[in-house]
C-alpha cells in the first residue's frame, strides 16, 4: 500500500458546520476560525474542490462570515440534518470530482467530524484530519474523537501541512500566496 500523500488533483476538502450559533461556543475558535479561513483561502488557491456542509441552517445560522467571506467557488455548499456530511449531494461531488483523499475540518469533533471521516473511510476515501482546524465544546470530547478516528485510519495533520503537501513545490504557481496563508496562521 503506497504511502497517504496530498495530490491536487485527487483531493478535496470538506468543512464542516461552521455556523453562526456553534462556532461561538468552541474551543479555541479565534484559532479555529482563523485556520479554516486559511484552508479554505489555500484550497481557492490551489484549484483544490472545497465542499461546505450547514447543519440545520435555519436553526443554527450559515458559515461565520469570517471564513464565508473567502468562499469564492466552492464546489457545494450542502444543507443537512444528519450528523455526517456523506450526504448524497456530498458524495456525488466526491464521485463526479475522481475524489481519493478528504481533508476534513470544522465542527464538532465529536459529532459531525467523527460521524463523517468514519463514513468516509467505510466508503474507502482516505481521510486526512487538520487536526487544528477542528473544535469541539469540550477538550475531552475533542481529544477522544481525534483518538478515535485515528484508530480508525485517519492521518492527522495541521493546515499548514496540508497547504505544503498540496503546493509541492517552491516553484510551483500560487506558492508566494501560500506562504503568505501560512505565515499569517497565527496572527
Amino acid at each position: 500500500m503506497p504511502t497517504p500523500r496530498l495530490h491536487p488533483d485527487s483531493a478535496a476538502i470538506l468543512l464542516i458546520d461552521l455556523q453562526e450559533k456553534l462556532v461561538p461556543v468552541m474551543r479555541d475558535r479565534k484559532t479555529l476560525v482563523r485556520r479554516c479561513a486559511r484552508l479554505v483561502q489555500g484550497a481557492h488557491i490551489l484549484r483544490v474542490p472545497l465542499l461546505v456542509t450547514e447543519q440545520y441552517p435555519r436553526g443554527l445560522g450559515e458559515t461565520v462570515g469570517e471564513v464565508a467571506r473567502h468562499f469564492i467557488s466552492p464546489h457545494c455548499i450542502e444543507q443537512k440534518t444528519r450528523f455526517s456530511a456523506c450526504i448524497t449531494p456530498i458524495q456525488g461531488q466526491l464521485e463526479s470530482l475522481n475524489i481519493q483523499t478528504v481533508v476534513l475540518a470544522g465542527v464538532e469533533a465529536h459529532v459531525c467530524v467523527l460521524g463523517t471521516c468514519l463514513d468516509l473511510l467505510d466508503a474507502g476515501y482516505q481521510v486526512m484530519l487538520a487536526n487544528d482546524a477542528i473544535s469541539s465544546r469540550r477538550s475531552s470530547d475533542m481529544r477522544a474523537a481525534v483518538q478515535r478516528m485515528v484508530q480508525a485510519g485517519a492521518i492527522p495533520t495541521t493546515v499548514e501541512t496540508v497547504l505544503m503537501e498540496l503546493i509541492g513545490d517552491a516553484a510551483a504557481p500560487g506558492f508566494r500566496e501560500v506562504r503568505h496563508l501560512i505565515t499569517s496562521l497565527d496572527g
